[in-house]
């Protein structure tokens, strides 16, 4: 597999060493992988990644992996598909492999996840309805209040959504080329949301076709979700009698680094980031419900490559997408099961153990004790002299002394 250097190791089993006996002792703490941290909607794409790539040591099917990380990425961005196309990757971006050879194609591959579940009809999946959760109102049918529909769903809401236009879909449908995003990826992720039984109003303009009153009368909480959005903090306000809450999302463009926004058009620039504030409206309405403080987004430290064992890691092309026919605008996907694989095999697992093995193969002490697969390895600090071997030789720096 691509992601384990082909190379031998030394296997170093020796449980009588000598040596001096180190206060320190290794411990496992995971990192958040740089790809999370530049993720505009969050999705923990190492998580599906490592998997995906060691599917057969997990004893699952090639399908069973890909149905696997589709659910993963869905958990955050119902629109894998979409964002597969559109998204300005900055994942990519910070991606450490681009210190060795050239970052992975997170873009492409998801892409890749979002079509396979398409063509093979995976559904969305929705908790049980909470009866004491009440109905929400989303206004506007765009990426942003689609996404937010869908939070809401998840959080156990029932809800109504309303669109001046006779179609959902906002800037994706009405902005972007059919070539970039073809109708029937657009159109099938939407319903996919939309069959998680949201009652989509269509052609129904606020203010005319129902009023404001009505809105506030049949729902604890309206959100307007109208316009292209800025990620932040989204509006909320509280009506006199304190049963109705209001959220509006800002309107302005999103400010996208020079280098990013080079990449892909302007409007293609808005989309993940208003997924993500559709997310984060649901999440915020959510708490201000619950009389709970805003959520607040904590900053983990990301691990950059020079916590690193770069060399470790065997040097692997990178997959690419190609223009279709000299329209730089139209990308055509030619990945088969094995190329995803194999591009998902790049990953680096950065922070987080893929199971490589290394630290038991240098422990001297019989220290780290294998557990089944997916559970990793338990360190036996009892028989830990701190000879640090294991920090040192550690490739994606999950381990670390204390």
């Amino acid at each position: 597999m691509g992601l384990f250097k082909e190379v031998k190791k030394p296997l170093i089993r020796d449980t009588k060493a000598g040596g001096s006996v180190s206060s320190h002792r290794p411990s496992y703490v995971e990192k958040n992988a740089p790809c999370i941290a530049g993720c505009t909607i969050g999705n923990h794409i190492r998580d599906w990644m490592v998997p995906l790539a060691q599917h057969s040591a997990y004893g699952r099917t090639e399908d069973e992996a890909f149905t696997l990380a589709w659910h993963a990425i869905v958990e955050r961005n119902p629109f894998p598909a979409i964002s597969g196309r559109v998204c300005q990757h900055p994942c990519e971006m910070s991606c450490n492999r681009k210190a060795k050879d050239s970052p992975v194609a997170v873009q492409l591959l998801e892409r890749f996840v979002g079509d396979y579940g398409l063509s093979h009809r995976l559904k969305l999946t929705r908790p049980a309805a909470d009866q004491s959760a009440g109905s929400i109102a989303v206004v506007g049918a765009g990426p942003s209040g689609l996404s937010c529909a869908y939070a809401l769903v998840q959080l156990g809401y029932t809800v109504a959504l309303f669109d001046a236009a006779a179609m959902p879909g906002g800037m994706m449908r009405n902005f972007i080329s059919r070539e970039t995003l073809p109708l029937e990826v657009l159109d099938g992720e939407i319903q996919n949301v939309l069959d998680l039984g949201i009652e989509f109003h269509p052609a129904c303009v606020v203010g005319q076709d129902i009023l404001e009153e009505a809105l506030a009368r049949d729902h604890m909480a309206v959100i307007y979700a109208i316009g292209l959005q800025k990620p932040g903090q989204m509006q909320i306000r509280q009506d006199p009698g304190g049963t109705h809450f209001c959220g509006e999302l800002p309107t302005e463009a999103p400010d996208i680094p020079s280098e990013t926004a080079e990449l892909t058009p302007r409007t293609l620039n808005m989309v993940t980031p208003a997924i993500a504030q559709g997310r984060r409206a649901a999440e915020d309405i959510h708490a201000a419900l619950q009389g709970k403080p805003l959520s607040q987004r904590i900053a983990q430290t990301t691990i950059k490559p020079d916590r690193m064992k770069l060399d470790w890691y065997p040097t692997l092309q990178r997959h690419e997408a190609s223009p279709t026919d000299g329209n730089p605008a139209a990308v055509a996907v030619y990945l088969d099961n094995e190329d995803a694989i194999s591009e998902a095999a790049r990953c680096m697992s950065c922070g987080l153990c893929m199971d490589c093995e290394t630290c038991w193969m240098y422990c001297s002490s019989n220290c780290f004790q294998k557990l089944p697969k997916g559970e990793h390895y338990k360190i036996r600090l009892e028989l830990c002299s701190g000879c640090g071997k294991c920090v040192e030789a550690c490739p994606c720096g999950y381990i670390q002394a204390n």
